[in-house]
């Protein structure tokens, strides 16, 4: 008997791929910020860090835009 793949296996696949793929981004983003000591300003630390919380501000907007019902 052929067995057709759940598409909800399917999605959850592409769910963890993209959590890992962004693990790995966010990994990414760590060792450029913190590489070779402390080579970096003050100044390009708080606009390092500014630049993140924009980026979590708008992650939590997409997210709670995600979780509306459909119009």
């Amino acid at each position: 008997m052929d067995e057709q793949p759940n598409r909800s296996d399917s999605a959850d696949r592409t769910v963890v791929d993209e959590m890992r793929e962004l693990g790995q981004s966010l990994s990414a983003l760590g060792r450029t910020a913190f590489k070779g000591g402390r080579v970096l300003s003050v100044e390009v630390l708080r606009s390092v860090r500014a630049i993140v919380d924009k980026a979590k501000d708008e992650i939590d907007r997409m997210a709670a835009a995600d979780k509306r019902p459909p119009e």
